[in-house]
């Protein structure tokens, strides 16, 4: 994944299409070491293609995927108790009357 980020770094900074020493050069600036050998696939994997065309086309596959979910059964009783937090989150909160304060004015109505 550094790698793809590295790629789309240098792409997004200007240069259309990144050569193996390019994405080398940008990870050894951040302390971190690649593979030669698949930086090399990367690179030839995108070789005369737009980086937006590559990310929407993920983008596309990414939607098709089933990421799991629960069944109706199982979510039942946690919109149940959604529902049971949303009214009581509701309810209007009382506030306790305060108890008059004597307030000593200094003799001023005397």
């Amino acid at each position: 994944m550094q790698y793809v980020a590295a790629y789309a770094l240098l792409t997004l900074g200007g240069k259309a299409n990144p050569s193996e020493a390019d994405v080398k050069g940008l990870l050894a600036e951040v302390g971190v070491t690649g593979s030669d050998a698949e930086i090399k696939s990367l690179v030839e994997s995108l070789k005369g293609k737009s980086l937006q065309e590559v990310i929407t086309e993920g983008l596309k596959k990414v939607g098709t995927l089933s990421l799991g979910g629960g069944s109706s059964k199982a979510s039942a009783p946690v919109a149940a108790q959604a529902q049971a937090v949303k009214k009581a989150e509701e309810k209007p909160v009382e506030k306790a009357p305060e108890p008059e304060e004597d307030v000593d004015m200094g003799g001023l109505f005397d």
